[in-house]
């Protein structure tokens, strides 16, 4: 006896012996894992944007009003209090040469992934001319 062309979709799915099911619960994990990651660092790169920006905008203001070093550090600190980044003068250095202003900002955070601890280190620089154009 010869078996029929077509086989009702039952029976196709029978046959699969929940390799399927298995295939999507590891897909399932893969994206809970994603998602939580995304939500857990997220943010933290999103403070790191805008205080790159802050930064950017408050070097060349010092530039042009020529801002000592102590204003300066003291302005950039708030911005990090404003961008919820806990800023120490240890973090950020200043350096003056040639007319212009080099800043550099280098900070760490601590993200809880639930099971593991991880640091992200962050970078910021900016510089400027020292006067007004």
């Amino acid at each position: 006896m010869t078996k029929p062309a077509f086989q009702p979709w039952t029976k196709l799915l029978s046959s699969q012996d929940g390799r399927g099911a298995v295939g999507c619960l590891v897909s399932l994990v893969i994206l809970g894992v994603m998602i939580v990651v995304g939500l857990r660092m997220g943010p933290h790169y999103y403070s790191h944007k805008s205080l790159e920006s802050d930064v950017a905008i408050e070097v060349s203001r010092a530039g042009a009003h020529y801002h000592n070093d102590e204003t300066l550090m003291s302005n950039l600190i708030t911005l990090g209090r404003k961008n919820e980044i806990r800023l120490k003068q240890e973090n950020i250095k200043i350096d003056r040469f040639a007319g212009k202003i080099l800043v550099t900002i280098r900070y760490e955070i601590p993200v809880d992934l639930i099971f593991l601890d991880h640091l992200i280190k962050f970078e910021v620089k900016a510089n400027s001319i020292v006067g007004t154009l």
